[in-house]
Formats: structure tokens, C-alpha cells, sequence
């Protein structure tokens, strides 16, 4: 009896049940209240008004015998006329003058006046103890002249209130029974329908799809229910093209594997065509580097070659013209002395030629050394700078720009020469490329120092004061392929190149900044000591 007592209360006919039950024992509270005060009012307020009646009528009466002093004919009156037991109306009248003394009481004899109902208590006087004791002045012609005390009953008339209740009660819980009823009813209705979805839900989760739930009338429920069956029809059919699909997912995804597997292969394949043609991109951007290295020295040995080639052609014919006189017999000692001052000034010539032919040669071979090899080595900076110095003013002669540098002294690496000098020639070119137009005059200043870098490292500014570089620009200038000069010298691996040098090689960081018609400068901060784990096998192709 619990077990099911409690699963009642917690089903959905057991909350409508408790509901109901809680707001129709409030509602009917408030109603019986509410009309309980209001009876008690009406009652009290009929009894003020009989009262109210009954104090006048005797007023009149009995003061016309008194002023006669015909107190006889009102005992009498009053004896005949009253009953002490009546249960409606006077039970009792006194009559005392005006010093205060009882001439008449229809009370038995020696009984004595109870105290008149105060107005605090009046209200329960007269619903509870069913009579009202009333005192008033005895008045004639507008004088005192003694008091009248009477007795009201109110006893039928609680009798009458108190039965009127109860069966307003009794109509009220009937009406509460029967609502109660029809919402357990109308509860029930509902929890046998929604339990049938339950039944159906779980049948459903079991595995059984094909449910269906009778649908009855055309509420909310019938609705929620023809919903249900349209789900369980979707997902049975659902169910059946998965289990058709997964009957032949095996082969799809065997396909789609080797389709997979084919697409990867030739991303593979393509990854690495375009690797290779990075490499090949970055040697031809070296190799062009290189060649304009080899083209302004070739340039500039032209002259000293060709002034020794004029001295030498200039010295065979005079040494032929010397011997042709002394096979003539007509040498003299002033043509030996100015043939002997000719060799002199031609053998200085020619020293002289040879010796710069000699130094642009060992400096271009140091450079192209440095940039085609990837050995490590210790070498000193300054002098590093100071033997490419040469080459890089060999691409100043025909503009107007000036080469500066500022290298402290004594600054020792142990380093990848190579790589740094292929940095500082791709900058410069870079900055002869979009710094600076064919004709304006302008300075490039490259300058290190230990001062202000991180201990072991070194500071080196690479600095222009050429247009500058836009602001949407810069941080573009190290992708690779980014030119804004495509076609007319520019192939936008340059500073992609020096980017990868730097960090890959040289362990360190390459930063620029620039404004538009100040110039641009590029900070590089490398150790002293390259560190061998940073360094890939082919760092420019990174």
C-alpha cells in the first residue's frame, strides 16, 4: 500500500491530484472565510439594527406610564409580554430611576441586573453567547428622568447562521469531490496516453522501429502523438538506409582510402618538385648575385690589364728599336741612357698594373669563396667587410651613392663567412635595386659594434637613406617571392635568402624598419660563436 501510495504521488495523475487538491482546499478556505466574516457582519449588524428599533419603542412606551407614575400597568405589561427563555428577541426588561435604584425587573426576584454588553464585546456576545444586555437613558420630553436595561436573543438567529454554514460547507466540499474527480479523471486520461509514448520510446531504444500509438480525439495529445508515429516512421526509415550504407561502407572507405593514398602521393611528388625548384631558385638568385660580382671585376681589370698590355706592346717596340741600332753600329750612350729610363718607367707601369690586377683578383676570389662554400672558420669582421668593400664600390661608379662603413676594431667570430658576406652583398643590392633611382644621389652606411648587443653577439646595421619601404610592406619583405620590381631586376628571394642565412646559419635575428623618404634600416643580431644546432643542411632552400 505505501509502495503504490508513493509511486501515486510521484506520477503525473498523483501531481494533478495534489494540486487540485491544494488549490481547491485554498480556494475554498478563502471562500469560507470570506463568507463567514461577511455573514457574521450582516448578523451583527441586523441585531444593532433590531436593537437600535426595540431601545426607541420602549423608550416611548414606558416613559408615557412613568411620567404617570403607573408603574403597575407596565409590570404588567412587560410580565405578560416577555419571556425569560425566548430564544429570539426581549427576554428581560428593567426599569430604574434616576438615582440609579430598580423599580421594575422582569427577571426572578432578587436577581440581579448583569452589566450591560460593552461595544468591545459585543460582536461575541451576541454570535457566541447568544444574548445582548442593553442600557439606554430613560428619556421624556428630552430630560433623563431614570434607565431602561433589556435582554436581546440572538440564539435563533446564530442557530440559523451556524446551520446555513455547514450546509454551505457540505455544497462547497460536493462541488470540491466532483472537480477532484474530473481532473483525477482527466489526469488519468493523460498519463494512460503519455505512457503509451513511453512504451513506445523504449521499444524504440530496444531496437523495434516499426511502433505506432493509437491516436483518440483531436487535442494536444493526439497531436504529440501523430508527431510520435511521423518520428518513429522518419527514424525506422533513417535505420534502414544507414544499415543499406553501412552494408557497403567497407568498399567505399577501401576506395576512398586508395583515393586518398593516390592524391597524397601526388601532393608528395609535388611538395617536393617544388622544393627542388626553390633550391634551383635560390642557387640562380646566388649565381646572379655572383655574376654581377664577376662582371664589375671584370670591368675594373680591364683598365689596369689593358694600361699594362699598352706598356708592354709600347716596351717590345722600343727594345726592337734599340737593337735594330745597335746592329746598325750607331749605338750611342744617350739612347742606352733613355732606352735604360724607358725600361725603368715601364717596369713600374707594369708592376703597378699587375699588383691591382693582382688585388682585385684575390679579393673577388675570397668573395666568391666565402659565398660558394659553407665552411666554418674564425675570420675577423672588420676585415671580412673590408675585403668585399672593394667589390661592392665597384657597383657605385656610374651612381651617385656613397659607400660607408663603420666596423669596430678586433671583433673575432667563429662563423660561416660565407653566409654573412652573401647577407651583406643581397642587402646591398637589394638597397641599389628599390632604394635609390638611377640618378639620385644617396649614402648606404654599414656598421657593427659589441656595444649595446646581448653578451657574445654582435650588432650590425645595415642602414639607407633611400625612399623607404611602405608601412603595408614590411612585413612582406622576407616571403618568399615578394618583389615590388618583377621583371626589371627583382626576384624577391633576396631578403628571403638573408632571413634564412641568419636564423638557419648564423643563429640569429634579422629585423627592418623604415620610413617613407628617410630610409630603411636592417638589424642583424648573430653570436659570435655560431651554434652547429641551428644549422640545416641546405639553409637557403628553407
Amino acid at each position: 500500500m505505501i509502495i503504490w501510495l508513493g509511486r501515486f504521488v510521484h506520477s503525473l495523475i498523483g501531481y494533478f491530484a495534489v494540486t487540485a487538491a491544494l488549490s481547491f482546499s485554498l480556494l475554498i478556505a478563502g471562500v469560507f472565510y470570506d463568507g463567514n466574516r461577511t455573514l457574521k457582519t450582516a448578523v451583527v449588524e441586523n441585531v444593532k439594527s433590531s436593537i437600535n428599533q426595540t431601545s426607541q419603542i420602549l423608550n416611548m412606551t414606558v416613559s408615557t406610564y412613568v411620567a404617570k407614575n403607573d408603574l403597575k400597568t407596565v409590570n404588567i405589561f412587560f410580565s405578560e409580554m416577555l419571556d425569560e427563555h425566548a430564544e429570539n428577541g426581549l427576554i428581560y426588561v428593567a426599569l430604574g430611576d434616576s438615582t440609579g435604584k430598580v423599580l421594575i425587573n422582569t427577571l426572578k426576584t432578587n436577581s440581579v441586573l448583569p452589566p450591560p454588553t460593552s461595544q468591545a464585546v459585543f460582536e461575541n456576545a451576541a454570535l457566541k453567547d447568544g444574548v445582548v444586555h442593553i442600557r439606554n437613558p430613560l428619556l421624556l420630553a428630552h430630560r433623563e428622568i431614570g434607565f431602561l436595561q433589556y435582554g436581546f436573543s440572538t440564539r435563533s438567529l446564530v442557530n440559523a447562521t451556524s446551520k446555513e454554514q455547514q450546509r454551505s460547507l457540505l455544497r462547497t466540499a460536493t462541488i470540491m469531490l466532483a472537480t477532484l474527480m474530473a481532473t483525477l479523471f482527466l489526469g488519468w486520461r493523460i498519463s494512460f496516453r503519455l505512457k503509451e509514448m513511453a512504451r513506445a520510446s523504449r521499444a524504440i531504444v530496444s531496437g523495434r522501429y516499426d511502433q505506432k500509438i493509437d491516436i483518440s480525439g483531436r487535442d494536444e495529445l493526439a497531436g504529440l502523438a501523430n508527431d510520435f508515429n511521423q518520428m518513429a516512421f522518419e527514424i525506422d526509415k533513417k535505420i534502414k538506409e544507414i544499415t543499406v550504407l553501412n552494408q557497403t561502407l567497407e568498399q567505399r572507405v577501401a576506395q576512398r582510402t586508395a583515393e586518398l593514398e593516390m592524391s597524397n602521393h601526388l601532393l608528395s611528388d609535388n611538395l617536393q618538385y617544388l622544393k627542388n625548384t626553390q633550391a634551383q631558385l635560390v642557387n640562380s638568385e646566388k649565381l646572379a648575385s655572383l655574376g654581377s660580382l664577376v662582371a664589375g671585376v671584370a670591368h675594373e681589370l680591364n683598365t689596369p690589364i689593358g694600361n699594362a698590355l699598352t706598356v708592354a706592346t709600347s716596351l717590345i717596340d722600343k727594345v726592337n728599336h734599340t737593337h735594330e741600332e745597335y746592329l746598325a753600329g750607331n749605338l750611342k750612350k744617350s739612347l742606352l741612357e733613355r732606352h735604360f729610363n724607358m725600361l725603368n718607367e715601364a717596369s713600374y707601369l707594369l708592376t703597378t698594373n699587375i699588383v691591382r690586377a693582382s688585388e682585385l683578383i684575390v679579393s673577388f676570389k675570397t668573395i666568391a669563396v666565402d659565398q660558394t662554400s659553407e665552411l666554418r672558420r674564425k675570420f675577423n669582421l672588420k676585415k671580412l667587410i673590408a675585403e668585399s668593400e672593394p667589390t661592392l664600390r665597384l657597383q657605385l661608379k656610374k651612381r651617385q651613392l656613397v659607400l660607408q662603413t663603420d666596423i669596430e676594431d678586433d671583433i673575432a667570430m667563429d662563423s660561416f663567412p660565407g653566409a654573412l658576406s652573401q647577407v651583406i652583398f643581397n642587402l646591398f643590392n637589394n638597397a641599389l635595386l628599390h632604394a635609390f633611382e638611377n640618378d639620385e644621389q644617396g649614402r648606404i652606411q654599414i656598421w657593427a659594434s659589441t656595444q649595446g648587443a646581448a653578451d657574445g653577439h654582435v650588432l650590425i646595421r645595415f642602414s639607407d637613406n633611400g625612399i623607404g619601404i611602405p608601412e603595408t610592406h614590411l612585413n612582406k619583405v622576407f616571403d618568399p617571392f615578394f618583389t615590388t620590381k618583377f621583371g626589371q631586376g627583382g626576384s624577391g628571394l633576396g631578403l628571403h635568402i638573408c632571413h634564412n642565412l641568419v636564423e638557419a646559419v648564423l643563429g640569429g635575428t634579422v629585423r627592418v624598419s623604415s620610413e617613407r623618404g628617410v630610409g630603411t634600416q636592417f638589424e642583424i643580431l648573430i653570436p659570435l660563436c655560431a651554434p652547429d644546432n641551428l644549422r640545416k643542411s641546405d639553409p637557403l632552400s628553407k
